[in-house]
């Protein structure tokens, strides 16, 4: 019984830190998030406010793949997305299988920059 508490009460600090770190930005334009596609990365230092993984139609332009993780990254209040990669469900599969939809998936980060928000610097 005392292992047993000893674990819920380290899972409830765990918890809360985990619940403290959520940074809640505004919804920003999709205009004012900056793209980074894979293999790049800012300059700046970053953090991540969340990740994106969406599926679309293979025939889908790229553009519109990395448009709409821009658009999510916007409503998160991001100052920019992280693209990590976009692939093919199929891709590196050495036999075909026509049950299997084809799609291509995005995946991304959400990130802010803390030195453009001032706001969200901690106190000690």
């Amino acid at each position: 019984m005392k292992y047993f508490t000893a674990l819920l009460g380290l899972a409830v600090v765990v918890g809360l830190a985990a619940c403290g770190s959520k940074v809640n930005l505004p919804a920003v334009s999709p205009e004012d998030v900056e793209v980074f596609l894979p293999g790049t990365l800012p300059t700046e230092s970053f953090k991540v406010i969340s990740q994106f993984e969406e599926a679309f139609e293979l025939i889908t332009p790229d553009t519109a793949v990395v448009n709409a993780a821009k658009e999510w990254a916007a409503e998160q209040g991001a100052d920019a997305v992280l693209i990590d990669g976009i692939r093919r469900t199929t891709e590196g599969e050495i036999q075909y299988d026509i049950s299997r939809p084809q799609e291509k998936i995005v995946i991304a980060r959400a990130i802010y920059f803390p030195s453009r928000h001032p706001e969200l610097a901690e106190t000690n």
